[in-house]
């Protein structure tokens, strides 16, 4: 039977091709999702404090808006993996179809409720509140539900599980630790992306949109650096369950050729870490007395990216939670600066402005530098000791008769094995 050449996207080659849609698409997904866990709670909440009502209808017309970009970039995203990684693509298929068509089923159901969630806000809200309300959460939880799916298929291409039954195989080792440090990590980028927001429309707001701005700034950076500070801990769950089910991948990563990314990774969190405590410091003006709490969280800050590379991954962690507690006990301090009366014309200063951008700016790259992390951490496979890019150059374009016949957790063969 005839066979065609495997392809190879020109200039940037396949990995680097996919990869760059990935990143566009989770951008916008990352924060699709995070302005949706947000918004039914602010509607709730909104009860009592008017603004938020206007903010969470803001964050589900964000969501709405970017859910076209943010599919067209998945769809560009799923054709290339089809067409260059056909192996893998089969293989990944044959043994999540059902969890597949779950995901599938719950992304059509969000819609339904989504999209009259936000098209019938002032309807639904004026017949009854609570309705309104219960499509929201109802949207939010099919999201989980078909990020779960897709979170399940992912961590399974890194820490693939030895299982015949489809659904062992999305339990694998690190699903649920992936699924709580992204979840978090939406939230992370969604507070910084509104606060940064909210300062740029600052700058040219009058009257009662000064106050809304305010609110908004106070609220974004208030839910970036909680979650900013929880952050660690899932990420340490997850980092034990990558070194424990698979400690090659875990071992290039922090000792091996990719170890700059971790590098990078850390270099971001300091960064969002001592910017926000620069941002309470300056808003704060505490001056003299609160100095010390920005040499501590920098000296922190320093101290974690320089034990990146240290062989005992103990001496990171513990700098890493010294800099979390003090990032707690600063919060704490300045818990009074972040009350609804507080003055708005402190939050209007263009270096608070300009810090607030680039809080969102450094919010981003860390999100999408932890994603690279994750997809870098099986190379040289596409599916951890079961597909290698060796495998995948090798095999034709046009599948061979037997590649989707292989028996449930064996990897596919090709006529030239490596």
């Amino acid at each position: 039977m005839p066979t065609l050449p495997g392809i190879e996207f020109p200039l940037i080659g396949n990995s680097l091709a996919i990869g760059l849609f990935a990143l566009l698409h989770i951008l916008l997904a990352g924060l699709g999702v995070g302005f949706m866990m947000l918004a039914p709670p602010a509607e709730w909440a909104g009860e009592r404090h008017p603004w938020l009502l206007d903010a969470a209808r803001s964050m589900t017309r964000f969501t709405i808006v970017t859910y076209t970009a943010s599919v067209v970039l998945a769809v560009i995203m799923v054709q290339l993996f089809i067409g260059l990684f056909p192996v893998t693509n089969a293989y990944l298929f044959n043994r999540f179809r059902y969890p597949i068509y779950v995901a599938m089923i719950a992304f059509l159901l969000q819609l339904l409720a989504l999209y009259p969630y936000y098209h019938y806000w002032d309807a639904l809200r004026a017949r009854s509140p609570g309705i309104h309300r219960t499509l929201g959460f109802l949207a939010a939880l099919l999201m989980l539900i078909w990020v779960a799916v897709l979170d399940g298929i992912g961590s399974y291409m890194l820490t693939p599980a030895p299982a015949d039954d489809v659904w062992s195989r999305l339990a694998n080792p690190t699903w649920i630790p992936l699924i709580v440090h992204r979840f978090l990590g939406n939230l992370v980028m969604a507070g910084y992306v509104m606060a940064g927001y909210a300062a740029w429309r600052l700058a040219a707001a009058r009257g009662e949109d000064v106050d809304y701005y305010v609110h908004l700034l106070k609220m974004g950076l208030l839910i970036g650096f909680i979650m900013l500070m929880i952050q660690p801990l899932s990420g340490l769950l997850y980092a034990r369950a990558i070194s424990m089910s698979a400690p090659e991948a875990y071992r290039q990563l922090t000792q091996g050729p990719y170890q700059p990314w971790i590098y990078a990774q850390f270099l971001l969190i300091g960064a969002l870490f001592l910017g926000s405590h620069v941002w309470l410091h300056r808003v704060s003006s505490a001056g003299r007395p609160g100095r010390w709490r920005l040499v501590a969280a920098g000296s922190f800050a320093l101290a974690m990216v320089l034990s990146v590379g240290y062989p005992d991954p103990d001496l990171r962690r513990g700098w890493t939670f010294a800099l979390v507690a003090l990032s707690a006990v600063v919060l704490y301090r300045a818990r009074r600066l972040l009350a609804d009366g507080s003055s708005s014309e402190r939050y209007q200063r263009p270096f608070i402005r300009f810090l607030s951008t680039a809080l969102a700016v450094v919010a981003v790259m860390t999100y999408l530098t932890m994603g690279t992390i994750r997809e870098t951490a099986r190379r040289p496979d596409t599916v951890r000791n079961v597909i290698s890019l060796h495998d995948e150059a090798r095999q034709p374009a046009a599948f061979r008769q037997g590649v989707e016949d292989q028996p449930k957790g064996k990897p596919p063969q090709t006529e030239h094995p490596p």
